[in-house]
């Protein structure tokens, strides 16, 4: 659990670099993309010892910081008599990423791989990565315009490791530090609320992300995130001391 809750706030202090904006030409963090030519083969796909799924025959990763990351790509063989079967690896070594580029990692049909790199240029017409954090057609805004937003898969990711803490105080730590490292919209904020089962967890939340949600006028929506009276009251009672 230790070892959990360790790489989990590694993971979410490194995504913070993502989001620092280099004027208009590109942003300060490290992506990586692994796609594959052929939809006939399931790959997986490990890295640093966590592994990752592909949507679309492809995968995208926003939040790896800059430096060396074990990246693994094979797919399952056949099971033997023991119920195990052998990997077949098309991919197996590490890469280097670097500040302010984009790895680019593609299976060809014929089952060969193929490494490129990029500097992250919203301006370039050949970079289009469809991450909803850098798509052209809003102007390098984040989720519903708002400038800075965690995109929708980094969001996702973090969710889904948060759940893997077990014990609430732990979960609550962690996205605290991930808080103060990025900006959210008021759903946003409410979805991680959901993710604790106390309410004062909640409260606790809500209050932290409060200087970081870039829509206040509609933190008030977060009431319905509360199941006991006293809550919803202590968090307008909040809200109204910060319009002060």
């Amino acid at each position: 659990m230790k070892q959990i809750s360790t790489l989990l706030l590694g993971i979410i202090i490194s995504s913070s670099s993502l989001f620092a904006s280099d004027g208009k030409r590109g942003f300060d963090g490290s992506r990586l993309t692994i796609s594959s030519v052929s939809s006939s083969i399931q790959f997986k796909i490990e890295i640093d010892g966590r592994q990752f799924s592909m949507k679309d025959n492809s995968l995208v990763i926003g939040y790896l910081g800059e430096g060396s990351h074990q990246v693994k790509i094979y797919r399952e063989g056949k099971r033997n008599s023991t119920g195990f079967g052998r990997r077949e690896f098309f991919f197996n070594n590490s890469i280097y990423l670097k500040r302010g580029f984009h790895t680019d990692i593609t299976i060809s049909r014929f089952g060969k791989v193929i490494q490129d790199e990029m500097r992250i240029d919203a301006e370039n017409e050949f970079y289009n990565d469809g991450d909803d954090y850098y798509d052209n057609s809003n102007g390098g805004l984040g989720n519903d315009g708002f400038r800075d937003v965690m995109g929708v898969r980094e969001f996702n990711d973090v969710k889904d490791m948060l759940r893997r803490e077990w014990f609430e105080n732990n979960r609550l730590t962690s996205a605290r530090v991930m808080i103060s490292k990025n900006s959210f919209t008021t759903a946003q904020v409410k979805d991680l609320m959901l993710l604790f089962t106390f309410e004062s967890n909640r409260l606790e939340l809500a209050k932290a992300a409060y200087c970081k949600t870039v829509d206040q006028r509609n933190f008030w929506q977060l009431t319905d995130a509360f199941t006991f009276s006293s809550s919803k009251d202590e968090l307008n009672r909040f809200l109204r001391e910060q319009s002060h």
